[in-house]
This record gives C-alpha cells, sequence and structure tokens, in this order.
C-alpha cells in the first residue's frame, strides 16, 4: 500500500471550517431573509414602491443562497456519478455482481459499499479527498466485526493503514446489510480465483481507476 497524506492540510482544514459556519450559521440567515424578501415583494404589502437598497440586499441573499447550495448539488452528482463508474470498473458477473439492496451509495461522503452474497467478496470506495480514493476489495476473512450505530455501518479491517470501513444510510438500510454481512460470516466461501485472490485483483483493477479519474489510490498493486 502506497503511504499517502491522509490528512487534512491548514487550507482544507480552513475551507471545512468556512463551510461549518455557512451551513450552521449563515445559511438559517439567509433562508430568513430570503423568505421575508418573498413576504414583501408577493404579499399584500401596503404602498407600491420598493426601496432600491433593500432590492439590492435581497438579490445579494438570494445569490449567497443559491450559488453555494447549487455548488454542493453538482459536486453530489459528480461524486455519485464517479462512484458509479468506478464500482462498474469492479464489476464482473464472476467475482463481484452485488444485488442492488445488497449496496450502499453515499454519494454526499463520497462512499460506496457492495456485498456479494454469492461470492463472499466485498468492495469498498471512499473519495477521501480531492485526488485521493481508497479502493478496498474484502473477503469473509479480512475483516474481524462489524458494528451498528443508527444509520452507520462499520467494519473493523485487518488493514492497519484503514482499520475502519465506515458508511451512512437509512437506518433499515444499514441494518438491512449490517444482517446480511453477519449471515454472510457464517458461511464458508472458497476463492474462485485463487491465483489472484478478490483483494488483490480489486488492486490490480485500481490502476485503471486512478488513470481514469486522475487520482491516488493507496491499494494500488
Amino acid at each position: 500500500m502506497k503511504l499517502v497524506q491522509r490528512h487534512d492540510s491548514k487550507t482544507e482544514n480552513l475551507w471545512v471550517v468556512v463551510k461549518f459556519v455557512y451551513y450552521f450559521l449563515v445559511l438559517p440567515c439567509l433562508l430568513f431573509f430570503a423568505v421575508a424578501s418573498l413576504m414583501i415583494y408577493f404579499g399584500k404589502q401596503p404602498g407600491g414602491h420598493s426601496d432600491a437598497g433593500m432590492a439590492s440586499f435581497f438579490i445579494l441573499v438570494w445569490i449567497a443562497l443559491i450559488v453555494p447550495l447549487a455548488f454542493r448539488r453538482f459536486g453530489k452528482k459528480s461524486r455519485n456519478r464517479q462512484l458509479k463508474n468506478m464500482v462498474a470498473m469492479l464489476t464482473s458477473d464472476e467475482r463481484f455482481s452485488p444485488q442492488k439492496h445488497h449496496q450502499i451509495m453515499d454519494a454526499g461522503r463520497g462512499k460506496y459499499l457492495g456485498v456479494d452474497i454469492r461470492s463472499g467478496n466485498l468492495l469498498y470506495i471512499h473519495m477521501v479527498k480531492k485526488g485521493l480514493v481508497d479502493v478496498i476489495g474484502l473477503t469473509m476473512d479480512d475483516w474481524t466485526d462489524r458494528e451498528l450505530e443508527g444509520s452507520t455501518l462499520r467494519l473493523n479491517t485487518k488493514n492497519p493503514e484503514v482499520p475502519v470501513l465506515s458508511i451512512n444510510a437509512h437506518p433499515t438500510v444499514a441494518k438491512e446489510l449490517f444482517d446480511t454481512i453477519g449471515a454472510m460470516s457464517h458461511k464458508s466461501y472458497s476463492e474462485s480465483f485463487p491465483q489472484e485472490p478478490w483483494p488483490e485483483y480489486v488492486g490490480r483493477q485500481s490502476r485503471f481507476v486512478e488513470f481514469e479519474h486522475n487520482v491516488v489510490v493507496p491499494q494500488v498493486v
């Protein structure tokens, strides 16, 4: 596994703080003023003249409200498209072809977890940050424990670089996959391709993920 810098830089940490301030402090205020503007300009208010300064202020409010949310929406769609493309590059009838209800796609956090109950293979993808993506293939022997906390499903692995894999989904969906993995742990699976086990196959195929998406995948072999 390649050694990479997983911790955010000072600039990236600053950007996290900026987003936190915007979504939890600024956004509620913007929503309040946006609603006020609708009430003023579309409600039955006495007097037909609008103040130019007030109009300019409300225009700025709507710009500050719409633009960041539009970028966030675009980013989520982009991550969803990338995740689907990465999964498609690693999917095959022989090795990994999970049913729809055995997959979780969390585009907001850039994560994917899929479980193939026929082969016993799992695939985990995490877009850690810009330019860095974890692509991890696991068999039923590559994880030690599983946890479910509300809507968060966690798998403890034997990999010291990525000891815990986590993904969020609707509690019902997370619980179903949690139970599925638990049932699979009591079943004996044999490696269909012993000359190249699933984790090694994923590591080799991830070279194409690096090339296609111009990212670093630490698990590439």
